[in-house]
């Protein structure tokens, strides 16, 4: 099956920004790091946004995006409301960054916009389970979006650590996060990989090789975690590769994906293209 760039590439580029925002608001409630700073609020905001507009590329009508919205059972109407609800809250997180608005308030609206971006990062998956692809019908499916889009957008919050100078507890912490985040995305992505794993045995298009891809990297972004956890003064440098191997690891989940999404058989008991 035809892989859908527009479409790997929003779920990697938003999901990548809103783990990035939630990774920090999990530090700073677990008293490991600030709250999240204007940079990492602000890199969020845009991540998701663009992800959001790379998303209707892959409609032959770009213009005809408005028709799509009109329908609230959609997939793409539930993710483009997230995305438009995640963006909302950043945006009032910011501005109270901004005025100075007390700790309290701002955890209270950090909170909420830390549960619903990655709620988003889930649903994204979510939106591909349909019985129609039964190479796709297993809920390992959004848990290896969510997982993959964890090992990128925390891999990226130890990137920003680094760039911000931060504590050597906080890009301490920023590297555990990594190296967590890429074994949820090994785990779940494995566990997604076995429902698959006749149509992976049988797919000639190089799924197995995007699969391959997918868990060196999730390994690697590990080690990188590991060595931040143990050597914080080098928090960008082992930042910069977690993001790059996060990063490529999402991809290749996705494209592994669209890879084997063959169809269920049709009467004759011939694959369906």
């Amino acid at each position: 099956m035809e892989v859908q760039w527009a479409l790997v590439l929003f779920t990697v580029v938003s999901g990548a920004g809103a783990w990035l925002f939630a990774s920090a608001m999990l530090g700073a409630l677990l008293k490991k790091g600030d709250d999240p700073t204007k940079l990492e609020t602000v890199l969020s905001f845009v991540l998701m946004v663009v992800g959001g507009c790379i998303s209707v590329l892959h409609l032959s009508h770009v213009d005809r995006i408005l028709e799509a919205l009109n329908r609230p059972t959609s997939g793409i109407f539930v993710e483009a409301a997230m995305i438009g609800v995640t963006c909302a809250i950043l945006a009032v997180y910011f501005i109270m960054l901004v005025r100075g608005s007390s700790q309290k308030a701002r955890r209270v609206v950090g909170i909420f916009g830390m549960v619903v971006a990655v709620v988003f990062t889930y649903a994204c998956g979510s939106s591909y389970m349909m019985a129609a692809r039964p190479a796709w019908m297993s809920i390992a499916l959004p848990l290896a979006y969510c997982a993959t889009a964890a090992a990128a957008g925390t891999g990226l919050h130890l990137l920003c650590k680094g760039l911000q100078k931060a504590s050597d507890e906080s890009a301490g912490f920023a590297g555990t996060l990594a190296g967590i985040g890429a074994a949820f995305g090994a785990v779940a992505s494995a566990a997604f990989c076995v429902h698959a794993g006749s149509y992976l045995a049988a797919a000639e298009n190089g799924a197995v090789t995007s699969v391959v891809i997918l868990f060196v990297c999730l390994v690697a972004e590990i080690l990188c975690g590991v060595g931040a956890l143990k050597k914080p003064a080098n928090a960008t440098a082992f930042g910069a590769a977690a993001v790059v191997l996060g990063v490529a690891a999402a991809i290749a989940l996705r494209v592994a994906m669209w890879q084997i999404g063959t169809p269920s058989m049709d009467f004759f008991l011939v694959p369906l293209a």
